[in-house]
């Protein structure tokens, strides 16, 4: 059998992962600090490594939560350590993994594009998120491995039944305060959890891919479009709508900074589309139809 090996995947988007490689035939191993979990241990990561198709590098501490000093640090630690751990390992194989796929984000873009960002856009963000990616791959793109291809997953907002962005926005508007939040007018970029599985297998099965690539759907919409396009699918006529005033203030009372919420997001899947890729959930109303029910 053929192996994947998944770090940090014992979350909302390395479990799904576990399941559809498996039921795909592959042999998974999870690195962790869960029990029956490879440790986070250089030796024994380079064990598990030898001879597998993929790893790929889900680490990292989540962004939602304020950003004092100390998150702040762990956030970039724990990528940082995370994708240093791995490359060394890779290092120490005889066999090394054919493809390392690192997680990586679409926040490393700036917030005030006008256009849709692709993976040449060279206008990148200054914020706090912008940085830690950029330090992040800057980390992952340091190792230059000759026999391992190498591929930064800029990933948007992950849409999944048990977990992620969803469930929260769905609980919301069924309680008729799925409303568009703040001006409605930014972007949001967005994928289906099945698209961003398909994404990792395509990787896999084209050589030529490696570098940046991002993983969203080919169609970013407005916040106001996509809490309608919810309210639509759950057949609820009515949401309130949260001002920049409230996101800011609620952001406090649940500990997470209000621009995770309020900033534009908009991304484009310009190299996937390039190189064939077809979206099975190219448009909201498809995913969340298949989501939701």
């Amino acid at each position: 059998m053929k192996k994947i090996v998944i770090a940090g995947g014992t979350g909302f988007i390395g479990t799904y992962l576990t399941k559809r490689f498996k039921e795909k035939g592959y042999f998974v191993k999870i690195i962790s600090r869960s029990q029956n979990s490879i440790p986070w241990d250089e030796r024994e990561i380079a064990k598990v490594l030898e001879e597998s198709e993929l790893i790929i590098n889900l680490a990292g501490k989540t962004i939602n939560c304020r950003y004092t000093d100390q998150n702040k640090k762990e956030i970039v630690d724990s990528r940082v350590n995370s994708t240093l751990m791995i490359g060394n390992a890779i290092k120490a194989c005889k066999v090394p993994p054919k493809l390392w796929i690192n997680a990586s984000a679409t926040g490393i873009y700036s917030s005030t594009n006008p256009i849709p960002a692709t993976e040449g856009l060279t206008s990148l963000g200054t914020d706090f998120l912008a940085e830690v990616v950029k330090i992040w791959e800057q980390t992952f793109f340091d190792f230059k491995l000759s026999n391992t291809r190498q591929i930064a997953l800029r990933t948007s907002v992950v849409l999944g039944k048990n977990g992620g962005a969803l469930k929260p926005l769905a609980l919301l508007t069924r309680l008729r305060l799925g409303g568009m939040q703040g001006s409605g007018n930014q972007k949001m970029s967005w994928i289906h959890i099945e698209d961003y599985f398909r994404i990792l297998l395509f990787a896999l099965e084209n050589n030529s891919l490696e570098g940046i690539i991002n993983a969203t759907s080919p169609e970013p919409i407005s916040n106001k479009l996509f809490m309608s396009t919810l309210r639509k699918t759950l057949h609820i006529r009515f949401g309130l709508n949260a001002p920049e005033i409230a996101i800011r203030l609620g952001s406090k009372l649940i500990g997470i900074e209000p621009e995770l919420i309020l900033d534009n997001s908009y991304v484009e899947p310009k190299r996937l589309i390039d190189a064939g890729f077809s979206f099975t959930f190219p448009k909201l109303s498809l995913a969340l139809d298949e989501l939701l029910y």
